[in-house]
């Protein structure tokens, strides 16, 4: 039975293709810098409302979403991070047989699905990906209108490696070798070595222009010239390096890698919908150990970028990693790598979540001291 196509049926509608604090660190005049009042009050809010009921509904309406398709077993994926938070995200399983899907909660969610889709698509077609082909997810339906609009993709078996770092400490050399490893081979199958000065305005221009529309703290005078600080500093930095054009995930963070029981190999890689065949690779090791960071120390990422910054680039044990994956952290301006994994991850955020962006919290301790630090360096230049 093929299973693909139950899912696609109907045929025709499934394509086969503290508050103070923060505001202050933000904006230190306390004046709303433009914004409306209703983007400040939305500024107030936690990034995560507690949904009242929301297990209930979300499973009802999960099987309403799938109402006339072969009956199936419906499970809701529960989700951490906030763009997800955007999704309805389910397993559909009979037998042996399992897919994903994934259901937009609103525009900028069903956006993201579509572009998800596509990137799917591409690796899926590209043969050289094959040794991995079983560890990454495979498209196998997309309805991209109407009320019951979805994506559908094969599903990943394994453990997330975002439960063993907090949890089991002493796997997590294991948990991060494995991750490394994976993303070492990748980039040796598919990747070539490129001067970043002739990517820049593909690699940060685009990135740069989404955190100006997104986040309305960058469009005043602190958070633009931050903007055209770092601006600066990538040019600069980026002149003179040499990265890996390469498969780019763009959101290799521990919540969506998979891993064996045994902590040692990837089984799987999910949210591919930031990725693209030729981007600066190595930032997916970088973000990686970033994160693993964050998770152990509590420390938000902004944080612990402009601590990279102030000093000579990522601490010696985090560099110790990445030269393990063939990644060097050190090759001209060792600032370069961890402020291009932080404008990608960043961006991405807010492109997928716009309330990211309208969080003062999360400006405050993400986005505004890496932009204060580089405008410090752009001062002392002066």
């Amino acid at each position: 039975m093929n299973h693909a196509q139950n899912f696609a049926t109907p045929p025709e509608t499934m394509t086969r293709l503290p508050t103070g604090q923060c505001a202050d660190a933000v904006n230190p005049t306390g004046h709303p810098s433009g914004q409306s009042l209703r983007e400040s009050v939305l500024g107030l809010l936690p990034l995560r409302s507690p949904r009242v009921l929301g297990g209930l509904t979300d499973g009802l309406r999960a099987h309403w979403l799938v109402r006339g398709m072969h009956p199936c077993e419906v499970t809701v994926v529960r989700r951490n991070t906030y763009p997800q938070t955007n999704l309805l995200v389910f397993r559909l399983q009979r037998g042996t047989w399992a897919v994903l899907v994934k259901h937009p909660r609103n525009e900028r969610a069903a956006d993201g699905l579509a572009r998800e889709w596509e990137v799917l698509r591409q690796l899926a077609a590209d043969d050289r990906l094959e040794p991995w082909r079983q560890l990454l997810p495979q498209p196998v339906g997309y309805r991209p209108d109407g009320p019951a609009r979805m994506l559908a993709q094969s599903w990943l078996a394994g453990v997330p490696a975002d439960h063993l770092v907090p949890h089991r400490p002493q796997d997590l050399q294991r948990t991060v070798t494995a991750a490394l490893s994976f993303l070492a081979e990748l980039r040796r199958a598919n990747g070539h070595r490129q001067p970043a000065a002739e990517r820049v305005g593909e690699w940060a221009e685009p990135q740069l222009q989404i955190l100006s529309s997104e986040i309305g703290w960058c469009r005043t005078a602190a958070g633009a010239e931050g903007l055209e600080a770092l601006r600066r500093r990538l040019d600069a930095g980026l002149a003179g390096a040499v990265l890996t054009q390469a498969w780019t995930h763009g959101d290799f963070h521990p919540g969506n890698v998979l891993l064996n029981e045994e902590r040692t190999r990837v089984t799987g890689v999910y949210d591919w919908g930031s990725a693209r065949m030729d981007g600066p690779s190595e930032i997916d090791a970088c973000t990686f150990v970033l994160t693993v960071r964050q998770a152990l120390s509590g420390r938000p990422l902004g944080r612990l970028v402009a601590d990279a910054l102030r000093g000579d680039g990522l601490a010696a044990a985090d560099r110790a990693l990445l030269s393990t994956a063939a990644v060097d952290p050190d090759g001209g301006d060792p600032a370069v790598l961890p402020l291009l994994t932080w404008l990608w991850h960043v961006s991405s955020n807010v492109r997928k979540a716009p309330q990211f962006g309208r969080s003062r919290w999360w400006v405050a301790h993400t986005v505004a001291p890496v932009l204060e630090e580089v405008s410090r360096w752009a001062s002392a230049r002066r």
